[in-house]
């Protein structure tokens, strides 16, 4: 993206940005217009005219929470979100509809009153730089341009998309991105973001990475978009120190190095099957049958995660993890047994020596990889953490 590019999405979203704080009070007085429209009495959950009108009214609160709080309007974004919580609990809130209308009343009262002149001046903070392609989809065209603009400072390639359905249909024709950041709902639709996922999993298979964004903090919420395949999931207002973090760590996945892993056991077989599988996720896997050399190659490569076999010949699992743990290079670096016992006292001197997790032989692949690619990705971000910690 060039310089003079680069200035116009600026340019662009700051007039955005001017012309959503200026449209706020007709948001007040169409928020005002559907609590006027509930009716003040008791009606059964089944009613369609309450329930048409609850809708409308979470999917406009829906939007503002989330928008506002993009811009640093914290104030707009927290009454929001208490607004929305009122209108989605409507049938099993405890008081009385006419209580509960005053309440949301009060809300936008406060709304109104919320400062929103210091909020428009843009915050600057330090970024990496990036070249990976990120596609973001949300219909809330302001957010979509706040989070393109930081993504394109940081010298990503960024697009954003406005709507899930014109995504889905011309995602083949798109170059391929490294990531997706994709809303959870759009318009009345509040799944339309997992759906649109799942229909391309199934459609091409393997997906990049995929953020999920939503104003709702609920277990079900989370749950469904993992079930969808989400690689994270952010609550908006989005943190753009946070968002930058995310794309370094997964757009950029291709550019670091490999998690690399250490396995020592005596047995070829366990050390080869176990080589393969760990290796298909993308693991650098350095595999050796002799424990007494284990010290000396953890010292050349710097594992990621380091795997031992407990009953060995020479020197057992656990008395190799205590040697390992005296070298400070190795102080945050997991250590996980295998072995094929299952013995409570073992388990706690396994633990007692310093590792940090147990499996058993014959082991799940799926459970194998699961734990060593978590642990891996774990161990790395906390070295990089301790190392830029660490004084100059």
């Amino acid at each position: 993206m060039q310089e003079k590019d680069l200035s116009q999405q600026r340019a662009r979203l700051q007039a955005l940005r001017e012309n959503y704080v200026a449209r706020m009070p007709e948001t007040f007085e169409r928020l005002e217009h559907l609590i006027g429209n509930i009716p003040a009495q008791d009606l059964p959950s089944e009613s369609g005219d309450l329930n048409s009108t609850l809708t409308l009214l979470v999917h406009e609160v829906h939007k503002l929470a989330g928008s506002s709080g993009s811009l640093g309007l914290h104030c707009v974004s927290e009454a929001a979100r208490q607004l929305m919580s009122l209108a989605e609990l409507w049938h099993t809130h405890p008081q009385d509809p006419i209580t509960k209308k005053d309440l949301m009343a009060k809300l936008i009262a406060t709304m109104r009153e919320c400062d929103t002149e210091s909020t428009i001046t843009e915050k600057k903070e330090p970024t990496r730089k990036g070249s990976r392609k990120i596609h973001i989809v949300d219909d809330d065209e302001l957010l979509a341009q706040e989070m393109l603009t930081w993504l394109l400072e940081a010298g990503f390639d960024a697009e954003a998309f406005f709507s899930s359905s014109v995504y889905l249909d011309i995602f083949e024709t798109l170059s391929r991105p490294d990531m997706i950041i994709m809303d959870v709902a759009f318009g009345e639709d509040t799944a339309a973001g997992p759906d649109t996922v799942r229909q391309l999993r199934n459609r091409l298979g393997r997906m990049p990475a995929v953020i999920f964004l939503s104003v709702h903090d609920e277990m079900p919420a989370r749950l469904a978009a993992l079930r969808a395949g989400a690689s994270r999931y952010l609550v908006k207002p989005i943190s753009k120190t946070r968002l930058m973090d995310i794309a370094h760590e997964f757009a950029e996945r291709k550019h670091t190095p490999k998690y690399r892993v250490l396995m020592v056991d005596d047995d070829q077989t366990v050390l080869q099957a176990a080589k393969i599988q760990l290796e298909q996720i993308g693991l650098e896997v350095h595999a050796t049958d002799e424990p007494l050399q284990a010290l000396r190659t953890a010292r050349q490569i710097n594992p990621d995660v380091i795997i031992l076999d407990i009953m060995m010949p020479e020197v057992s699992g656990t008395e190799l993890a205590a040697i390992l743990r005296e070298d400070r290079q190795f102080d945050a670096t997991p250590i996980v047994f295998l072995t094929s016992q299952t013995h409570q006292d073992e388990k706690t001197l396994s633990v007692a020596l310093g590792g940090d997790d147990y499996i058993l032989k014959p082991f799940d692949a799926d459970y194998l990889t699961a734990t060593i690619f978590s642990r891996a990705k774990r161990s790395r971000r906390l070295r990089q953490l301790i190392s830029e910690s660490a004084p100059g």
